[in-house]
């Protein structure tokens, strides 16, 4: 009872020097106690959280900008010029998660983008280059997977396994290490399929 009671009181102190920082405008204070609000440390208040994450991402805080890019995707109110506009912001911060998903939109062309492998190649790799981000993140390996097999396909004019510049190698590095996440059942079958068309092309040649 008495820890319970002692954690209580750390949360609302800790809760009260976020609060003056958002009151002064401070960026990360802002981001900070909007997610007080989204995780329910003191309250769970979603126009709150929605308000605080906004005044960060606009004052400029890569975080606020990547988490309100996906909270609006989230709630599925068709808000795709918001969730671009701020996922873009967040990525040109060099937010590795904003790069990952744009990489996604450029590969799949979603949220009102042209199908882009260029791009899609782009923003996937940037997501990797960050060493705090998931090594192993399925679903930007195996979106960058794809686009390099496709990328040398159109290359080498469809010829699938050239001695030295093959693109099959790290395709299939990129395939694997997709296997090596936390997948869901869905995407755990898209790859091993994608995996075994390769191979399978590979050795056909």
């Amino acid at each position: 009872m008495l820890l319970k009671h002692a954690n209580k009181c750390r949360a609302w102190a800790q809760n009260q020097q976020i609060e003056e920082s958002a009151d002064q405008r401070d960026p990360d204070g802002l981001f900070e106690i909007a997610l007080t609000y989204k995780e329910g440390t003191l309250e769970r208040d979603e126009s709150k959280y929605i308000q605080y994450l906004k005044e960060a991402a606009i004052l400029g805080q890569p975080g606020a900008q990547e988490e309100l890019a996906t909270a609006y995707n989230f709630r599925r109110n068709n808000e795709q010029e918001q969730i671009l506009h701020y996922a873009t912001l967040a990525a040109s911060h060099g937010n590795s998660r904003a790069c990952g998903v744009l990489g996604h939109f450029f590969m799949r062309a979603e949220c009102g983008l042209t199908e882009s492998l260029i791009l899609g190649k782009h923003y996937s790799e940037k997501y990797f280059e960050d060493g705090r981000s998931d090594p192993c993140n399925p679903v930007s390996a195996f979106n960058l997977s794809v686009v390099l097999y496709r990328l040398g396909l159109d290359r080498f004019e469809r010829i699938v396994d050239i001695p030295g510049h093959s693109h099959i190698p790290k395709s299939l590095f990129w395939a694997r290490r997709a296997l090596k996440g936390d997948p869901t059942v869905e995407t755990n079958d898209l790859v091993i399929k994608f995996i075994s068309m390769v191979e399978n092309e590979a050795k056909s040649h």
